[in-house]
């Protein structure tokens, strides 16, 4: 598994780990996972969050949830 992978895997345990998404536990996951993606487009695996405003935690979190808030998915 490379970085970029382990990323993935890791921006969607922390989405379904807020339990924010609500459904069966396979939507669940499709749902965090497509989530992940985006994310990961806009913020790669090597993006540097020292300096941001938010930890890399609260960014995947605040993401899914605006992502859930206007349906933009």
């Amino acid at each position: 598994m490379n970085e970029k992978e382990k990323d993935l895997a890791l921006i969607t345990a922390l989405i379904i780990d807020e339990d924010i998404l609500g459904g069966s536990v396979f939507q669940t996951f499709d749902l965090a996972y497509l989530i992940a993606e985006k994310f990961q487009y806009i913020y790669p695996h090597d993006f540097k969050w020292e300096g941001e405003d938010l930890d890399f935690h609260e960014a995947v979190i605040l993401f899914a949830k605006q992502k859930l808030k206007y349906n933009k998915l």
